[in-house]
């Protein structure tokens, strides 16, 4: 079976008065843009889908993954906070040790960073929020190159 990985861009969030940016909650319009997105990945899921969604430990991106995980567990990741398209290749590498379908939430700029880079070309300027790339590749070997399978946004499921 082919590995599969979906890089999600945390919903839009709110910027209350006071709330540190870790702790900052998703503002009411993600619930919409997150069942667009949900409905979207329930697509590609069919039988065989994500087992495990890994979210950055920013309560926005955390709770984006709460929205679309429907049964599967979320987990939380502290490199995903603030790190780099390398941090975000490690946990990769090492969460699907466990799981051949994994959906992973984070920030940008690493999220669009990294979608260009394991598309090996430039796929956006700026991954929006809740925007999913899907990558899949043949086999468990790290190292392998990934192909994008398909791109998503909430404004294109309108």
């Amino acid at each position: 079976m082919p590995q599969r990985i979906w890089l999600i861009r945390h919903g839009k969030s709110s910027r209350p008065f006071g709330v540190v940016d870790h702790q900052r909650p998703l503002s009411d319009r993600t619930s919409e843009d997150a069942a667009l997105i949900r409905d979207w990945l329930a697509r590609d899921w069919l039988d065989d889908g994500p087992g495990l969604f890994v979210a950055s430990t920013a309560r926005r991106a955390t709770e984006t993954a709460e929205l679309l995980a429907r049964k599967a567990p979320v987990r939380k990741h502290e490199d995903l906070y603030q790190g780099t398209p390398s941090d975000y290749l490690a946990v990769i590498e090492q969460t699907l040790a466990e799981a051949d379908q994994v959906v992973f939430v984070g920030h940008n700029p690493t999220i669009t960073d990294l979608v260009n880079r394991l598309a090996n070309r430039v796929v956006t300027n700026n991954v929006p929020t809740l925007g999913v790339a899907l990558f899949e590749r043949p086999g468990r070997a790290e190292g392998e190159d990934w192909r994008l399978v398909d791109y998503a946004t909430p404004k294109g499921q309108r």
